[in-house]
């Protein structure tokens, strides 16, 4: 009886498969984000973020040819996360000015999320390694495409005034979201609790829509 050697399982060769491609990306994208927010730009190497994730360093280079590069990377990861969150609102509700106000109280969380928090602070700090231009975010912008849509939408029904929607846009997210976000960025905690949130987005959202002169 001739004795048969165990087959040995092949190994592959050639490209890996699309899916390891994208996850072995996500695991190298995620872990510089976590190392990002937690040391800030100078304190983070590639190396570092190699060794944190598994992955060659060469791995990482040829996907990201330089730190900028790979922060820019982790920004864009993150606002694509944040359109990930908006669609999960599902199907809008309410007229538009309520539709609008939903997405811009999402927007607001969003934005106050402590790794979008410590990207932003690591953008602005480190605005002279990027060549005094700010990764965050680069256009064009969707989220904010989302929210000019939106604008145009009350607009056109007649809860706002008439004019240019994306200056509007930009009007109302700066007047929502820069008071907290700045204090997270430079390490307060007056907005941390979701009701002292709340009570920002309220008092500010009347201010907007219903004007702050006296009648």
């Amino acid at each position: 009886m001739i004795e048969r050697k165990p087959m040995r399982p092949k190994t592959r060769v050639g490209r890996p498969r699309k899916h390891e491609t994208e996850e072995a990306g996500a695991r190298i994208l995620e872990t510089a984000t976590r190392l990002f927010a937690s040391q800030g730009f100078a304190g983070t190497s590639v190396e570092q973020v190699a060794a944190a994730c598994g992955a060659g360093k060469d791995t990482i280079y040829r996907r990201f040819p330089s730190k900028v590069a790979l922060f820019e990377g982790v920004v864009e990861h993150a606002r694509a996360r944040a359109m990930d969150k908006l669609a999960e609102l599902g199907a809008p509700e309410g007229d538009a000015l309520t539709q609008l106000k939903r997405l811009l109280r999402s927007f607001l969380s969003i934005n106050m999320e402590p790794d979008f928090v410590a990207l932003k602070r690591i953008a602005f700090s480190e605005a002279v390694v990027f060549g005094k231009r700010s990764p965050l975010p680069s256009q064009p912008d969707p989220i904010m495409d989302k929210l000019v849509k939106a604008v145009a939408a009350a607009q056109a029904d007649g809860f706002l005034r008439p004019g240019d929607s994306k200056l509007l846009a930009a009007h109302l997210i700066h007047s929502l979201v820069s008071i907290p976000t700045t204090d997270a960025m430079l390490g307060g905690g007056a907005y941390a609790a979701s009701d002292a949130l709340d009570v920002h987005f309220e008092t500010v959202w009347t201010w907007l829509v219903d004007g702050v002169a006296s009648r």
